[in-house]
């Protein structure tokens, strides 16, 4: 093989990668695409004595466009981390459920100082937590 002839193949192969890293690029492969900002609206929760119940509720929505997030989890925890219940969010980017209220110092803890509401976030949405208050109901 001539120089010349190795050159020009040299030079062949590196525009071919280069058009390539370009395509990649322009198409966010590569991890060049950022995952959009979330915004996560949690409400008053209610603590119910009957049945021993907590009731949560959050909105999910991608802060960009302000559009609702469909078919995301989140999760709702006292402010130790103990688990409340989980949801995946609808139509309206609404998550709710309700869990058990267990006696004790999580659900002490919960009744004074809230709840948090937790979205993990995935490939296309980053994650965003938010706190939420919670009442208490005492009626059978």
């Amino acid at each position: 093989m001539s120089v010349r002839s190795w050159f020009g193949t040299a030079v062949l192969a590196a525009a071919t990668v280069l058009s390539c890293t370009q395509a990649a690029s322009a198409h966010g492969e590569h991890g060049s695409h950022e995952p959009h900002t979330t915004r996560l609206f949690a409400e008053n929760a209610n603590a119910n004595l009957f049945p021993p119940s907590i009731g949560a509720r959050a909105f999910l929505y991608d802060a960009e466009t302000g559009k609702p997030l469909r078919g995301k989890r989140v999760d709702f925890t006292t402010p130790d981390g103990s688990e409340i219940c989980r949801a995946i969010t609808g139509a309206e980017g609404e998550a709710a459920c309700i869990g058990p209220l267990r006696l004790g110092t999580a659900s002490a803890g919960a009744l004074t100082n809230g709840y948090v509401a937790t979205f993990r976030g995935d490939e296309q949405y980053g994650a965003s937590h938010a706190f939420g208050t919670m009442g208490l109901l005492a009626r059978p």
